[in-house]
């Protein structure tokens, strides 16, 4: 009974000191996963700020030239581009419209993909232009007024292209 007992208790410190040195292993591994972790943010945020304060000199950089030509050039500069955004989405509308399905159904479908691919992509660049329009108001070089009348046209110009595409979608009877 003795010698079942020893056993016993020997069998139960043996295993607490076993569970002991695993879970002291397992905690070294999560440490090291954290450690790297950290370590992976860190590199993110060191490449970020990177890249913004790139991106923050060559938008002083730019800010400074135009502040020497005048102070509405950087409006109209932004203006321009909008402008420009804007007659690309009217032409690609305008074709989108002006297809019509009337070839086999894999030319039709060619078609309509060719002309949904075109719109995706303008929406894309408007993504992009409304992006930049934050970071320039967020940076102080846009007001608030100015940001929200071109966010507001940009806006317009996003449902004219969804408008566009619903009624292509319609036309060649093909919804993706």
């Amino acid at each position: 009974m003795k010698k079942r007992m020893m056993l016993l208790l020997s069998i139960a410190v043996l295993t607490a000191l076993l569970a002991g040195c695993a879970s002291s292993n397992r905690e070294q591994e999560l440490e090291q996963q954290v450690e790297q972790l950290e370590q992976q943010i860190t590199d993110m945020q060191t490449a970020t700020d990177d890249t913004d304060s790139e991106n923050t000199t060559a938008d002083t950089s730019t800010a400074d030239t135009t502040a020497n030509n005048s102070s509405d050039t950087t409006a109209d500069t932004v203006t321009t581009d909008l402008d420009t955004l804007s007659q690309k989405v009217a032409d690609a509308v305008a074709a989108a419209d002006a297809a019509q399905p009337t070839g086999t159904a894999e030319e039709n479908r060619e078609l309509f993909f060719e002309q949904k691919t075109a719109l995706d992509a303008l929406d894309r660049e408007l993504d992009i232009y409304e992006d930049n329009l934050e970071a320039q108001y967020r940076q102080g070089t846009l007001d608030y007024t100015d940001f929200r009348k071109q966010d507001l046209e940009v806006e317009k110009l996003e449902d004219n292209l969804d408008d566009a595409e619903d009624r292509l979608e319609n036309r060649f009877g093909m919804d993706d």
